[in-house]
């Protein structure tokens, strides 16, 4: 943590020369803001302790909360539709303390624990959201994503020409894109391609997972985001980015890898031969990852995840079947074919279940 936090400090003072030198890929919102917030920047992320307490899941638009760590008897302490005056399922993001973001096409509504509903009324803060804030259409925000960074701002991805924008914490009525990172422009590394997923590490590094006609993979941009996104080479959907610092100090296997939803070959072929037909697997990679050896997992199961969070101090990662909703339970890390732990069925039905989109976060 502390070396980490002092390469960030170190990269955040140098903001100003890179704007300066006019490094292509971000636009500051106002002048001279960009560089003044990121001096304010406080990196609260890295610490291994202690475990987080809950762990909230996103059924298409219905939410549910449990307690940690699960059992085979794990019920959810809270079950609750989060936007009961919409007709769809809105955004949802959850920060390091438990603050909740719903995120509508009209506005961001703001929830701290102890939530008890997701109803309007109840939101400790509504923002209507605007055009400086990310872009806005005739039914208004059209987000594939929302995220929190490690340091508690709020990050939208617009599926309208596939801006992201950051809004810094605290997000209220004033909040406008303090910086802002186009995809798919044309003549970058992510054109042709549009935003599905955006991720962040503990190093605040922020990962953009896209999807062209023809291929799919994540790009990357590094804090203070002053180049322009570039692809690591590999097709990882629901990546999560766990770092050997999040385990506990008593653990004797620290790692850094990478896990996500893999499609893609697991060898090179052999000499003169077609390459391997491609699989769709839970996936582990390495890290740092290395080219010169190929881009390939270390470890594969056999299941096909809508949503995926590593829980490091606990040693285990918590999945979300693409199919069915169904919670599971993996070793962190994770070995060749492995089986989860232990699985809970689904509890919001075929229509918010079965194949529609979903949601992990933990909570404290």
């Amino acid at each position: 943590m502390n070396a980490l936090t002092t390469r960030l400090w170190l990269a955040s003072i140098g903001i100003a020369l890179a704007i300066a030198a006019g490094c292509a890929g971000v636009t500051p919102a106002t002048d001279g803001f960009l560089a003044r917030s990121a001096l304010q920047r406080t990196i609260i992320a890295g610490s291994p302790s202690p475990p987080p307490g809950h762990l909230y899941v996103d059924h298409y638009g219905k939410f549910y909360g449990y307690r940690l760590p699960l059992t085979v008897s794990s019920k959810p302490q809270l079950s609750l539709v989060e936007a009961p005056d919409q007709s769809l399922p809105p955004q949802i993001a959850v920060n390091a303390y438990g603050l909740v973001a719903i995120v509508t096409p009209a506005e961001i509504r703001l929830f701290r624990p102890p939530i008890v509903s997701f109803a309007r009324s109840k939101a400790k803060t509504i923002v209507p959201l605007t055009p400086a804030m990310t872009q806005i259409g005739p039914s208004g925000a059209d987000l594939a994503d929302i995220e929190f960074d490690p340091n508690g701002n709020l990050w939208l991805f617009s599926a309208l020409g596939g801006e992201i924008t950051e809004l810094r914490a605290p997000v209220n009525v004033k909040s406008v894109a303090s910086i802002v990172i186009p995809f798919g422009a044309p003549g970058t590394k992510t054109a042709n391609y549009g935003v599905v997923q955006g991720r962040f590490d503990v190093g605040a590094n922020l990962f953009v997972y896209g999807q062209s006609a023809t291929s799919a993979t994540i790009f990357k941009t590094s804090f203070p985001y002053a180049r322009p996104l570039s692809p690591i080479g590999i097709n990882v959907a629901q990546a999560d980015f766990v770092d050997s610092s999040q385990f506990l100090t008593s653990y004797s296997n620290p790692v850094t890898v990478i896990l996500g939803q893999y499609f893609g070959p697991l060898a090179s072929p052999p000499p003169q031969q077609p390459p391997p037909q491609p699989v769709n697997v839970i996936a582990q990679f390495a890290e740092p990852l290395n080219p010169m050896l190929g881009l390939f997992p270390n470890a594969t199961s056999n299941d096909v995840v809508g949503a995926l969070t590593a829980d490091a101090p606990r040693t285990v990662f918590y999945t979300l079947a693409a199919s069915n909703g169904r919670l599971s339970v993996y070793p962190l890390p994770l070995v060749r074919n492995a089986k989860p732990k232990l699985s809970l069925a689904c509890l919001a039905g075929v229509a918010h279940c079965d194949g529609k989109s979903e949601h992990l976060f933990l909570a404290p």
